[in-house]
C-alpha cells in the first residue's frame, strides 16, 4: 500500500487566497516536508528563480514528484489550447512551451492543463483537430525536458462547458496523440466525470490506461441547486463525494491496475477561501485523504 497510492497536494487550490505570494509555494512544501505525508506536489508557475531553486532542492531531498499546472498561465494571459482562432492557439502553444524552462528549474516531471470552450456542433471537430496539434507540439517540447503532458477533461454541458469533455472523447484524443508521443496522459477529476453524467467507476474503466493521477473534487449535481457545478467545494454533503465514495473509487482504481507499477497520485481538490487561516484547509483535506487511504489499505 505504501507505494500504491501517492498522496499529492494541489498547492494553488488548497492555498488559493495566498497562491500568488512570493515564496509561498516553497515555504509550504518546506513546512509540510517535516510532516512527511505528501510525496507529490502540484504547483502553479513560479516567477522567481530563487523560489524555483528552493522547490528543486526540496524535491530532490525528499524524492517528490512535481506537477505544474499551466492552467494559471492560460487563464492569466487569455490563452486557449483549442481555439478556433489559429493565431491565438499558436500563441498559446508558444507561451506554454516557453514556460517549460521555468518548470524544469523547479524539477517538474509533469505539466498539466485544461482545454478551451466547446464551440459546439459542426465546429467541435475543427477545434479538436487544433487541440490535437497543440498537444502534439507540447508533448514534443516536454519530451526534451523529460516531462509528461497531462490533459484534464472538464464538463462539456454542465458548468465549465469545455471541449474535453466526456471521458470517451478524452481517451480517444489521448490515444491518438500516443501514437506519436508516449509522454501523454489524463488527469482524472471526479467532479467533471460526475457533471458529465458519467458513472465514475465506468469512466475510470474507460480511461484506465491513460490515467496518471486522480483529483478528488466534489460537486452538487442537482442543476436546480444554487451550488450546482464545479466549485471546488469541501468533501461531503451536499455534494456527491464522501470519504466512502473516495475509498470505493480507489478500490476500483486498484482493481483496474491503474498506475500499479509507478503508483497513482491522488489529491483532494478543495479551494481555500480563508486568507487569514489558510493552513486550516490543508489540515482538513489531509485528514480526509488520510481517512480514505486508511480505509482502502485495509481492503486491498
Amino acid at each position: 500500500m505504501t507505494n500504491r497510492f501517492i498522496p499529492s497536494l494541489l498547492v494553488p487550490e488548497i492555498f488559493f487566497p495566498v497562491k500568488d505570494k512570493d515564496n509561498i509555494t516553497a515555504n509550504i512544501i518546506e513546512q509540510l516536508s517535516e510532516e512527511g505525508f505528501y510525496r507529490s506536489y502540484e504547483i502553479g508557475d513560479i516567477s522567481q528563480s530563487s523560489e524555483r531553486k528552493r522547490i528543486l532542492n526540496l524535491a530532490k531531498e525528499n524524492n517528490y514528484e512535481l506537477t505544474q499546472w499551466l492552467t494559471f498561465i492560460i487563464d492569466r494571459n487569455g490563452l486557449d489550447v483549442s481555439s478556433l482562432d489559429s493565431k491565438l492557439r499558436k500563441e498559446t502553444v508558444k507561451q506554454l512551451k516557453e514556460s517549460l524552462y521555468g518548470a524544469a528549474e523547479c524539477g517538474v516531471s509533469n505539466i498539466a492543463f485544461v482545454t478551451g470552450a466547446d464551440p459546439g456542433g459542426a465546429r467541435r471537430m475543427d477545434a479538436i483537430e487544433g487541440l490535437y496539434e497543440s498537444i502534439c507540439e507540447l508533448c514534443e517540447e516536454a519530451a526534451t525536458y523529460n516531462m509528461d503532458v497531462l490533459v484534464e477533461p472538464l464538463d462539456r454541458e454542465a458548468h465549465k462547458k469545455r471541449i474535453i469533455g466526456p471521458t470517451k472523447d478524452a481517451v480517444e484524443l489521448i490515444r491518438r496523440v500516443k501514437k506519436q508521443f508516449s509522454n501523454i496522459g489524463l488527469a482524472f477529476d471526479t467532479a467533471h466525470a460526475a457533471l458529465n453524467g458519467e458513472d465514475i467507476n465506468e469512466a475510470l474503466e474507460k480511461a484506465k490506461c491513460e490515467t496518471h493521477q486522480i483529483h478528488f473534487s466534489n460537486a452538487v449535481l442537482n442543476d436546480k441547486d444554487s451550488l450546482y457545478g464545479d466549485n471546488h467545494m469541501p468533501i461531503g454533503e451536499p455534494g456527491f463525494l464522501t470519504v466512502d465514495k473516495m475509498a470505493s473509487i480507489l478500490r476500483k482504481a486498484d482493481e483496474l491496475g491503474i498506475r500499479k507499477e509507478n503508483g497513482l497520485r491522488v489529491a483532494a481538490e478543495v479551494r481555500g477561501r480563508d486568507a487569514e487561516n489558510y493552513l486550516n484547509n490543508e489540515k482538513e483535506t489531509r485528514n480526509i485523504l488520510e481517512k480514505t487511504l486508511d480505509i482502502v489499505s485495509n481492503q486491498i
